[in-house]
């Protein structure tokens, strides 16, 4: 066979063909790699200043195929920085060319390695890479076309470290696996994208779906799940949160993303966020502030272009919060809340868009809280469990109406109810009020702040309708209508331990309240059985003093607090009030005075009624009735009117048959002596008007008997005995009535003083004036203080005998009266009338003389008898010896007077004489006591032997010479001493 002839040319041209080839596979195969693996590093490093290494390069010149392994870039300290074990492009060739673009079948990329580092300073180990370039570049909007078939990475790794946080952190995700089918440049063509990564700590991210490079965009389903929230906090928010978080946390959702016209919008849809476990502390080592086993946040809508948010449902399920004020009054929840930085933002500020904001459904289900009180001397300890709030249709739009429902127990026995509707723009709310058994025993340690009183029982009842809203002028209106009560309150004093106040309800029905008009209004206030201890103490001080506890800090400025608050306060900002009624049932009070001499206490029982038409009105007239009883016995009545702003009232106030003996201790006090028996009514009836006091005061004491004496200094000195003696009537009653009057603006008015002062008055006229008194009981006006006398004489004159016989009378109505007698003489008066006698005994004493000179038996002046012719014989001499110059012997013998023809035989002669000698007779003292004492015994005898007066009760006391007597009539004085 013949082998045909190849020209030379063809030789020539395959032979050129045949070493093109052969060194087009030596370049590519051999000394492509060999430059790449040599050069690369150094060219790296020269770019970059970094050393860099790759272990093996592999290029199939025929089917455009690369594989770098082992490369690695390392840190300026040598460290890793990036690396990967195998990475891998297959380029089509053919495809590239028909297409017009960059075809490439296959990217891989195998167990990459990336550590990114950020320093103290907040720069990234990579800012040395990132140099500024100083060339503009020049975008003329076109894409360079890239088609390829699939990118994938598989098992990268990611180390991160975060040193510019005051605990460094570090985390590593792997492995990261990626896988990008049909990505291209070329417009509206979207790649199919898988993303998965998982990170050390714990956690997942599964991203499936689509994403388009011209425009920019993506859509699919984005699923994070099992991240812890102590390395979200960690590596996130360390410098933003300064709390403990515990859990771990679910987000999931459908979306869409674009990125067009240098607009970037997102679009969520069935998205889902929960928190399983999740913890919220200060520390570590603090009680959690916030636990709950799941909060969740179900169909999430987002819309970034419309600002819109939609939720079905945000339900918080078994979640238990706890807060607390510490001793220094930080709540616990301070570090949750951020602070407010100011911030300047240069030029106008832009305008913001609102957001459209709406859920469906909110709800905590057997939510719990607990709240302590540390700031308390005894810490307190409030909880709320369960809690269970749903609202629905939330909607921000303005004029939205958001029902919702809130039902709290409290302190296990408390249940609070809200259930109503609400509007965010304008704020307004319209909520219906249930509150039932709250224990006020569990707030025992706030009582404590204020007073020695311990809460031992009482619960809190509210029920009614809240309205609020926010006025145009941005204020805050709230308005509540309803009632509320409080049960089978018990409270007793600390420092007695004994019950204080207490009552089996009180109810305010029909309650108004309008803050913002600063208007409160009730129907009633009904205080069923109520009771108090009142207490007055030695310094007669209330016991309501010891149980408050002033608070010092607020004394300090409350002077200059009050004063600016009386010059401030409009009349429009005064408080206006009305109640309708108050009415009391079966009411009681122990009453304690320890003030007095013996210790004082009393027992109101069933006390009855109550006051209506109370009310800030300055005309309003408080109209109050009472009924209630003393000790079971006595019956109390207290009716009247108040009007407390005009300063009026009209009250009366009865007291009907209180034993006396029962309220010794004021007796003893007002007058030394305990009360052996009786029993008081009162009538009192206080009116003022215009300022003006009018006050009538009768009291009825029935059947009163003193008891034994108290030492007292400071009672008053009255003989209460006679005035009790005589201020009785036949029945034993005692009537007195005390009138009382003056003017409350005398800043010495007191009205306590003047009634003493009257009811002291009145018994002191009595006493002062006891035979007034005795003469009234008869029906007589006559002065029988006295009895009056004839000059000289004892002897009782008709007048005399009829006075003395109405004195008998009134005396033997008062049994318990003595009498007593002071006979009286009066020398101006008497000793003229009794002179005549003074001398008759003169004359006696000097016959007596001549009868004993003669000898024989003596005798006494007293027993001697002078015949008349004696008396003149003595006469003439007696005369004549003590006035020598006015007689004289006439021829025949006899004496006569000087200048004058009367002798001793004319009467005349005798007159004058008799008229001389009994003048200078000094006035003898003995003579007229016993004037005195004949007429002291002549009354007594009248009264007793005339009058029927017992001897036992007739005193006939020493005699008195011109004792003080009112005229100048001659009057023996008459006084009453009593049993």
């Amino acid at each position: 066979m013949k082998v045909p002839h190849i020209p030379s040319k063809i030789k020539i041209a395959i032979f050129i063909a045949g070493g093109l080839f052969g060194i087009y596979t030596a370049l590519g195969f051999y000394l492509l790699p060999m430059l790449v693996k040599s050069k690369l590093p150094a060219l790296i490093q020269q770019q970059t200043g970094r050393k860099a290494s790759v272990a093996t390069v592999r290029f199939d010149p025929f089917s455009l195929q690369l594989s770098l392994q082992g490369f690695a870039l390392q840190e300026p300290d040598d460290r890793l920085f990036v690396g990967f074990d195998d990475f891998f492009i297959d380029i089509n060739a053919r495809q590239s060319i028909s297409q017009a673009a960059l075809v490439i079948d296959k990217v891989s990329l195998n167990k990459p390695v990336v550590r990114i580092a950020k320093g103290k300073d907040g720069t990234f180990n990579f800012k040395d890479l990132l140099k500024d370039s100083n060339e503009a570049k020049q975008d003329d909007g076109k894409v360079f076309p890239i088609n390829i078939a699939k990118l994938s990475m598989t098992e990268g790794k990611l180390d991160w470290e975060d040193a510019h946080f005051s605990s460094p952190e570090k985390e590593t995700a792997y492995p990261i696996n990626l896988v990008i089918d049909n990505l291209t440049t070329q417009a509206d063509k979207p790649s199919n994208l898988g993303l998965s990564l998982e990170l050390n700590s714990g956690g997942k991210l599964d991203w499936q779906g689509a994403i388009s490079l011209n425009p920019l965009s993506s859509s699919g389903h984005i699923k994070l799940e099992k991240v812890q929230l102590p390395r979200i906090r960690a590596l996130a928010l360390q410098d933003f949160v300064q709390l403990d978080l515990q859990g771990y946390e679910l987000f999931e959702a459908d979306y869409k993303a674009a990125y067009v016209s240098n607009q970037f919008n997102v679009n969520l849809n069935q998205g889902k966020f929960e928190l399983h476990d999740f913890q919220v502390s200060q520390n570590s080592q603090d009680k959690p502030l916030v636990k709950m086993v799941r909060f969740a946040v179900q169909g999430i809508g987002f819309n970034l272009e419309k600002h819109e948010l939609t939720v079905e449902s945000v339900a918080a399920n078994d979640a238990d919060f706890k807060a607390w004020l510490n001793p220094d009054g930080v709540f616990s929840y301070q570090p949750l809340l951020p602070i407010a930085q100011a911030e300047e933002t240069p030029g106008e500020p832009a305008e913001k868009t609102s957001w459209s904001i709406k859920v469906n459904n909110i709800a905590l289900n057997n939510c719990g809280l607990t709240f302590e009180d540390q700031t308390l001397k005894k810490p307190i300890t409030i909880t709320a469990k369960p809690i269970n709030f749903q609202l629905t249709n939330f909607n921000n739009e303005a004029g939205a109406s958001l029902p919702f429902q809130l039902s709290v127990g409290l302190n296990e026995t408390g249940l609070i109810k809200l259930d109503g509707n609400t509007v965010i723009e304008p704020l307004s709310a319209q909520i219906a009020v249930d509150v039932k058994d709250i224990d006020l025993e569990k707030f025992q340690a706030y009582v404590d702040k204020f007073a020695r009183l311990d809460v031992i029982n009482g619960a809190l009842a509210i029920d009614g309708k809240l309205l609020v809203a926010k006025s145009a002028e941005d204020k805050l209106d709230i308005k509540f209508t309803g009632n509320t009560k409080i049960a089978d309150l018990i409270t007793r004093d600390q420092l007695k331990n004994k019950d204080f106040v207490k009552w089996e309800n009180l109810a305010l029905n029909g309650m108004d309240v309008d803050l913002a008009e600063n208007q409160y209004s009730a129907e009633t206030l009904i205080i069923n059985k109520p009771y108090a201890r009142v207490i007055i103490k030695q310094d007669k001080t209330v016991n309501f003093g010891d149980i408050m506890i002033a608070d010092k800090n607020d004394e300090k400025g409350k002077d200059a607090t009050v004063k600016a608050a009386k010059i401030t306060q409009t009349d429009a900002q005064k408080p206006k009030f009305k109640l309708g009624k108050i009415q009391v049932i079966d009411g009681s009070s122990d009453f304690s005075d320890f003030s007095l001499i013996l210790p004082f206490a009393a027992q109101i029982k069933s006390l009855d009624g109550g006051a209506s038409n109370i009310s800030s009105e300055q005309k309003s007239t408080i109209k109050v009735d009472l009924k209630g009883t003393a000790y079971d016995l006595a019956p109390v009545d207290v009716k009247g009117e108040i009007s407390p702003y005009l300063g009026d009232y009209d009250v009366t106030v009865n007291f009907t048959g209180m034993p006396m003996p029962l309220i010794s201790s004021y007796m003893v006090q007002f007058a030394g002596y305990k009360v052996e028996k009786g029993k008081m009514s009162l009538e009192l009836n206080y009116k003022v008007a215009n300022r003006e006091l009018t006050a009538s005061n009768n009291i009825l004491i029935d059947q009163f008997e003193l008891g034994e004496r108290v030492e007292n200094p400071n009672a008053v000195s009255l003989p209460l005995e006679l005035a009790v003696a005589l201020m009785k009537d036949s029945e034993g009653k005692i009537k007195i009535h005390v009138p009382i009057s003056g003017s409350l603006e005398d800043p010495k008015f007191s009205v306590s003083h003047i009634f003493v002062d009257a009811l002291v008055n009145s018994i002191s006229k009595v006493i002062t004036s006891p035979f007034r008194a005795l003469a009234s009981l008869i029906g007589s006006e006559e002065d029988l203080s006295t009895i009056d006398f004839a000059a000289g004489d004892a002897v009782l004159t008709k007048s005399q005998i009829s006075k003395l016989g109405d004195l008998a009378k009134a005396l033997k109505s008062r049994p318990v009266l003595k009498l007593e007698i002071k006979g009286a003489a009066y020398q101006e008066q008497d000793w003229p009338a009794v002179s005549d006698d003074a001398l008759y005994d003169q004359l006696k004493r000097i016959k007596a003389a001549e009868v004993n000179k003669q000898g024989g038996r003596k005798i006494r002046a007293e027993h001697v008898v002078i015949s008349d012719q004696d008396y003149r014989r003595l006469m003439e001499q007696l005369f004549a010896e003590k006035f020598p110059l006015m007689v004289e012997k006439s021829l025949l013998g006899t004496l006569r007077l000087v200048g004058s023809k009367a002798d001793t035989s004319t009467d005349e002669f005798y007159a004058v004489a008799k008229q001389k000698l009994s003048a200078i007779i000094k006035p003898e003292e003995q003579r007229l006591k016993n004037l005195a004492a004949e007429r002291a015994q002549a009354i007594a005898n009248y009264i007793v032997q005339k009058g029927g007066i017992a001897n036992e009760r007739v005193f006939i006391l020493d005699t008195a010479i011109d004792p003080v007597r009112e005229g100048n009539g001659i009057v023996s004085l008459l006084s009453l001493k009593a049993d």
